[in-house]
């Protein structure tokens, strides 16, 4: 009888820690602060490789030489919650871009990124970095608040990008 009772006890605990493991993040980022585990991340991001494939596009129908309403950028984007100077850091690089420059921004979260992804091709007043090989992302929050790191290519990219926080 005890055997049993041992057993439904070792069941029950495996199948709390599967539980909580399945709800915790995917990806956690050190902090200087307090711990900041992304909200969000781009669909198929492998966490171990830190790739991802821009997967949304934004296009302009009425766009001087983009008559075919073809993607004027191609885009993905990381949610975090960060508190007041909280350091996210982190590795990138581009996959096989050619010389297409990879672009990156850190946006408050969710009305900039709403304005990001309903503006004219991503055009507005962005402070863009960009990347053509392997850098650094160094960034400290200036205060409380969700945010989102998007990349963006310009045109069609139907490459890999990496993120290693």
């Amino acid at each position: 009888m005890s055997f049993s009772k041992f057993n439904a006890s070792c069941s029950l605990l495996l199948l709390c820690t599967v539980l909580v493991t399945s709800v915790y993040p995917l990806v956690i980022v050190s902090g200087t602060n307090q711990i900041v585990s992304f909200r969000r991340v781009p669909s198929g991001y492998d966490n171990r490789t830190g790739s991802f494939n821009l997967g949304s596009q934004l296009t302009n129908d009425g766009l001087a030489g983009n008559p075919n309403g073809r993607p004027c950028i191609t885009f993905d984007y990381f949610i975090f919650n960060a508190q007041a100077g909280q350091l996210l850091q982190g590795q990138v690089e581009p996959g096989s871009t050619g010389s297409k420059p990879v672009y990156y921004v850190i946006v408050n979260s969710p009305i900039q990124l709403n304005i990001f992804q309903n503006s004219n091709c991503g055009m507005g007043n962005w402070q863009f970095q960009q990347f053509t090989s392997p850098s650094t992302i160094s960034w400290t929050a200036p205060e409380a608040g969700q945010y989102a790191l998007i990349f963006v290519v310009s045109g069609f990219y139907s490459g890999v990008v990496y993120f290693l926080p």
